[in-house]
């Protein structure tokens, strides 16, 4: 009788299927972008209606296959992808458009995700909903306003005083990118929800199963 317990126990185990759930670190929720950081660089990956984007703001950093791949400089890549393009003119690939002139803007779902990068260093994010500090120096200052949901920098990042001070007046929501872990930012037009996740093992990075 033991034995036969075991058994059905055994088949009915096997007959379940594993259902990954939306928090699972391996799938990218819609209306989603992830950073993701590692000793090389940063890249922000994006999936909006299970169409994959990958935006390189230095260096490749990940190998991963895509559907359009982005990219802040014209660096050599082996990623596959559908279509590669290269942010010299604004591109809006179904709609979602992708900037670069004072800094990186990515508009999606009527939200404006900006991406500070030294080389396009100028004052001007009235306009962003979220931002993100890419590698600022020891001189960097931008002015952030109380409308801004987030602000986003690396871990160990060391911020002057006077951006220090200026960021204990303004009533916004920090986080840290790391390479241990996947900061992923969700947004709707009217809602956002920014989920931080550890990182266990191989990420695959698999779209949402519903």
């Amino acid at each position: 009788m033991k034995y036969l317990i075991i058994l059905l126990s055994l088949i009915f185990l096997s007959s379940c299927s594993y259902s990954p759930k939306i928090e699972d670190y391996n799938y990218l929720e819609n209306n989603s972008l992830r950073f993701i950081k590692t000793k090389d660089d940063t890249s922000i990956l994006i999936n909006k209606d299970d169409i994959y984007y990958l935006l390189l703001l230095g260096s490749q950093n990940i190998d991963i296959e895509v559907d359009y791949l982005l990219k802040y400089q014209d660096v050599k890549t082996n990623l596959k992808s559908k279509e590669t393009y290269t942010l010299n003119v604004p591109i809006t690939i179904n709609d979602i458009t992708f900037k670069a002139y004072d800094k990186i803007e990515i508009i999606i779902n009527n939200n404006t995700f900006c991406i500070y990068i030294k080389a396009l260093d100028q004052d001007n994010y009235q306009s962003c909903d979220f931002i993100y500090l890419y590698h600022p120096d020891n001189k960097f200052y931008i002015t952030l306003n109380n409308h801004l949901k987030a602000l986003f920098y690396d871990s160990y990042t060391k911020f002057n005083y006077q951006f220090m001070h200026h960021l204990a007046f303004v009533w916004i929501d920090t986080y840290t990118v790391s390479s241990s872990n996947y900061t992923t930012v969700t947004i709707e037009e009217d809602n956002y929800k920014i989920i931080e996740t550890k990182i266990r093992g191989k990420t695959i990075h698999k779209k949402t199963k519903t």
